[in-house]
């Protein structure tokens, strides 16, 4: 069974919570960068196509954009349009605003072989286990993981209903796997250590690109695509 179609406005709403969000103060997440401009907390995306497959990527946090700060100003510019007015054509905006900006990121063809898996962005949700970021893209301490792990990335597997979670990275894989266990939800986590060898890299990919569609036919009616080499 493939996942659920989630109703716009039911979007708008948790979009909107997400940005608006006030959990992390200086005296638990000195690390994170959060200001009324640029850095505020990131929802994620969720494909027009999410119910046909259910893939949910999910990172360790968002990223500064460095030479994407022109992208991530019209991207940042939505959200908070979107967070003030959570309304299905604000969020379309968001929408449109992503769907140009997220082809930039390397969550896909580098972290992630989406193709490979006869998968295309719009089949796929992504978020991040903690929604903000942090000074010089540090790894976020245990308090605020802890914090957004509980205020909004369990809420989002309530809500996703993913029929199977690929965690980019061992750092979100360990402080998310057990929401995916009590949910029953499959997952498997794409290895980005960067002491890996080539061939152990390769191996972990073509590891992770096989449980996906595996997975993916289990769940769904749709042919999922096969991996290849």
């Amino acid at each position: 069974m493939s996942a659920a179609r989630l109703p716009v406005e039911r979007l708008c709403c948790e979009f909107s919570r997400v940005v608006h969000c006030t959990n992390c103060n200086l005296g638990t997440s000195r690390e994170l960068l959060r200001d009324c401009g640029e850095n505020v907390p990131q929802p994620g995306y969720v494909g027009l196509g999410y119910e046909r497959a259910g893939l949910l990527l999910v990172g360790q946090n968002p990223g500064v954009p460095g030479g994407l700060a022109l992208a991530d100003r019209r991207y940042t510019a939505a959200l908070r349009a979107l967070a003030d007015q959570p309304t299905p054509p604000r969020y379309v905006e968001l929408q449109s605003v992503l769907d140009d900006f997220i082809p930039t990121w390397p969550i896909h063809g580098k972290y992630f072989p989406l193709e490979q898996c006869g998968l295309t962005l719009a089949d796929v949700a992504y978020c991040n286990l903690v929604r903000c970021r942090t000074k010089e893209n540090a790894p976020p301490k245990v308090a605020a993981a802890a914090i957004c792990r509980s205020a909004h990335f369990e809420p989002w597997l309530d809500l996703l209903k993913p029929a199977v979670i690929v965690f980019i990275g061992k750092w979100g894989h360990d402080r998310g796997r057990d929401a995916c266990v009590r949910r029953a939800i499959p997952f498997t986590y794409v290895d980005r250590n960067r002491k890996l060898r080539a061939d152990e890299r390769a191996a972990n990919l073509d590891a992770v690109k096989a449980f996906v569609v595996a997975r993916l036919r289990a769940a769904s009616n749709v042919p999922v695509g096969n991996p290849r080499p």
